[in-house]
């Protein structure tokens, strides 16, 4: 009996074991299908958007990628039309360009791609190279405009035209291919997005390069926007007046442009829909605002469309600079005529002529002070002479009458 009794429980323990290896079975399956490491990578996350949720977002993104690629053809097309030309505008082209082909990585692939790693890895580096081209090219227009301002060139700036169009090329490898070798294996990882991870040094990577480049770009610009007017006769008055305006508009239109690539990071990162929503509003103010910087620049397009109206007013073009007369020859000769004389030139003899019954007698001047209409007393110091009046007189008398000692030792009297 005490076989069968252990029989049976060894029996027991093990349905026990295997009652207790099939719960843990069946709770392992319990758990979400999505066991994979894109479930694992959103539980970082504090909160996912919802599938209703995503499409939304996708159709706000392209909405924002095809109205600035929208807005940059139409800028293209106007500047065509109105035949602006020169290296002033094709930095301009070039800029577009840019702006083009990162609002596909940003706003349309980014969003496409998000669930496919592979795909989504070099999303991510394109995302990253074109918004340091993009910042790249606004440090050369602000290089090529400083120099106009200043005076320092006559046309085409005073670097050859061609590093215009390759350094920026050069300044967004670098910091591309830095960042991706140092930082790989966090590309193409989110599952959410094909940007940056906030969270780990690919985040600053992406960021700081991008910083540096705008902030030196809007420090050359300002410094060229204060600066004297130092237009030359011999420099281009068309790219003058370009280099000018663009100075002016160059910090709002590249630091706007980077306020949308993190917004649209920070966005996707965290996934809020209200901040994909202040997105979209960010973009529809952009485009616009990057046709009149682009066009207003121009001179060929203010004196089409300035005016007086709303849009006009912003073409309007400053009044001309008035032009010094040049003297002839013949008016340098000419003696200049003299002023006629104001009262305050005339001899001071006639204006002190006071008439005598105004006169101060000797009584009015305190005893002891020397005076020469004064008689001098019998106690008074004082030299005695005669007036030189009446010994002019006396001179010039032809009857000659009266003796010398008369007039000369004759004292005087008040």
């Amino acid at each position: 009996m005490s076989k069968n009794n252990s029989t049976n429980n060894n029996n027991n323990s093990t349905n026990n074991n295997s009652t207790d290896t099939n719960s843990t079975i069946t709770t392992t399956t319990a758990e979400p299908a999505n066991t994979t490491a894109e479930y694992l990578l959103q539980r970082c996350y504090e909160s996912v958007l919802s599938n209703g949720q995503s499409d939304i977002v996708k159709y706000l993104m392209y909405f924002c990628g095809g109205w600035i690629i929208a807005w940059c053809i139409i800028t293209m097309l106007v500047n065509i039309c109105h035949k602006n030309g020169g290296h002033q505008r094709y930095v301009h082209f070039y800029e577009e360009l840019s702006i083009i082909l990162l609002a596909i990585c940003m706003c349309i692939l980014n969003f496409v791609f998000n669930h496919k790693s592979k795909v989504c890895k070099f999303v991510a580096i394109f995302n990253h190279f074109f918004m340091c081209l993009t910042a790249a090219i606004f440090f050369a227009e602000a290089l090529f405009a400083s120099s106009m301002v200043h005076g320092k060139s006559d046309k085409n700036g005073s670097v050859p035209w061609i590093l215009y169009y390759l350094f920026p090329i050069v300044l967004a490898v670098g910091p591309t291919l830095a960042t991706f070798f140092t930082q790989e294996k966090y590309y193409g990882t989110t599952y959410l997005h094909c940007f940056a991870n906030s969270t780990v040094d690919m985040f600053w990577g992406f960021v700081i390069p991008v910083w540096v480049l705008l902030t030196i770009a809007g420090l050359k610009a300002q410094l060229a926007c204060i600066a004297c007017d130092r237009q030359l006769p011999s420099q281009d008055i068309a790219q003058c007046y370009w280099a000018r305006r663009s100075v002016k508009s160059l910090v709002l239109i590249s630091q706007y442009l980077f306020s949308i690539w993190l917004m649209i990071l920070f966005a996707a990162e965290h996934q809020k829909l209200y901040v994909f929503i202040l997105v979209t509003l960010m973009v529809i103010l952009f485009g616009p605002a990057l046709f009149v910087c682009h066009t207003y620049c121009h001179l060929n397009t203010c004196q089409k469309w300035a005016g007086n109206g709303c849009f006009a007013s912003l073409y309007a073009m400053c009044p001309p600079k008035p032009v010094p007369i040049e003297k002839d020859d013949d008016d340098e000769d000419k003696p200049e005529a003299t002023p006629e004389k104001s009262p305050l030139n005339e001899p001071m003899s006639e204006k002190n002529d006071v008439p005598e019954s105004e006169k101060p007698t000797n009584n009015d001047r305190p005893p002891g002070i020397y005076s020469p209409t004064k008689v001098p007393g019998p106690n008074e110091l004082g030299p005695k002479h005669t007036e030189s009046q009446k010994f002019y007189s006396w001179l010039t008398d032809t009857n000659g009458t009266g003796k010398s000692g008369d007039i000369l030792f004759r004292p005087s009297v008040a």
